[in-house]
């Protein structure tokens, strides 16, 4: 249509503020609802006649647009409905065409790359910035939805808090929204030495394997090449370390930059917290790093069921037990029917 507006879908436009602020266009095109995501709103004046929404948001790859892509498409499908929607930035190329991808990803059931192309093609212009591309790639991971109690959302928000913290925007206890307080799982990890249950597995963050020992040596570099040749290579999970979402009982005691964790109830260190991270021993960085020795606490793991022997039980019925690990690797039975 222009440089600053362009058609994607029927009665759904990308555009810049200039296309915003041309409201006679704007009718004469059947427009009734103006999205805006930018570092300030339009006038009342511009938007009176209009329903509009406002996202505040500047053009760098750690604004956070990702938790604003439910609400906007809810937006945007309801202007559709009733007339026309303008989704607009200041120029219409990487903030509104997140949100016009985001949409579109969500409505047609498209994967990032094809939503992306698609949406070029009506308007060449488009450039989303590299933060905003992985905010894409989260949101189809979560299936096109924003899944706030997933451990992909959790751990993103988590990460935009650390950088908050790092750079002294944010001082405070954590948000309750970032704590884990009943997290699902079937193992529990319970403190050593006086057997209080700490967190399930579900708080565990998992992080892929890095380079080893290379990755503590300045002389042990690897060159660019090697270096993403490696990282097609290692795909597996490490198993080295406990990095665990912060949970309840942390609230507290982790207002400070880096600290140690201890249990609540008998004040033994179990680990530490470091909110601008930590080296892994496998040789990833993990930011931030809330760090639980495994040498501290014990795995508890529910298993489903077992047949319990006569002489144990008259009445041989199939209960559920919980297992931990004993010393050697061997395991122990810990239900109380048994004890």
């Amino acid at each position: 249509m222009s440089l600053y507006m362009s058609e994607i879908f029927e009665k759904l436009y990308l555009g810049g503020v200039e296309a915003a602020l041309d409201t006679s266009t704007l009718k004469t095109c059947g427009i009734t609802h103006i999205l805006t995501i930018d570092d300030r709103p339009l006038s009342q004046e511009t938007t009176n006649g209009f329903i509009s929404k406002y996202v505040h948001g500047l053009d760098l790859p750690d604004t956070d647009l990702l938790t604003h892509m439910d609400d906007c498409n809810q937006f945007i499908e309801e202007g559709r409905d009733h007339g026309g929607v303008l989704v607009h930035c200041l120029v219409g190329a990487s903030r509104s065409a997140t949100m016009v991808i985001a949409y579109t990803m969500s409505k047609n059931k498209m994967q990032q790359e094809e939503a992306v192309n698609l949406v070029k093609q009506k308007r060449p212009i488009v450039k989303v910035n590299c933060g905003f591309q992985e905010q894409l790639k989260l949101y189809e991971d979560m299936g096109c939805c924003v899944d706030k109690t997933s451990s992909i959302f959790r751990q993103y928000k988590l990460g935009k808090l650390a950088a908050r913290v790092q750079a002294g925007v944010y001082k405070g206890p954590l948000l309750d929204e970032l704590m884990s307080e009943d997290t699902k799982g079937d193992t529990v990890f319970k403190c050593k030495k006086c057997r209080l249950a700490l967190f399930k597995d579900g708080a565990l963050l998992h992080h892929k394997t890095g380079q080893g020992e290379s990755a503590f040596d300045w002389r042990g570099k690897m060159a660019a090449n090697e270096k993403i040749a490696n990282e097609t290579e290692k795909k597996e999970t490490c198993k080295k370390s406990l990095f665990i979402e912060p949970v309840k009982w942390m609230k507290h005691c982790t207002e400070t930059m880096d600290g140690k964790l201890s249990c609540p109830k008998c004040s033994a260190k179990i680990g530490s917290f470091i909110w601008y991270g930590e080296r892994c021993p496998c040789g990833s960085w993990v930011a931030p790093a809330f760090h639980i020795q495994s040498s501290k606490v014990d795995e508890c793991r529910r298993n489903s069921t077992v047949t319990v022997p006569a002489a144990v039980n008259s009445r041989n019925t199939v209960l559920p037990v919980m297992t931990e690990a004993g010393p050697s690797g061997s395991v122990l039975l810990v239900d109380s029917e048994l004890t």
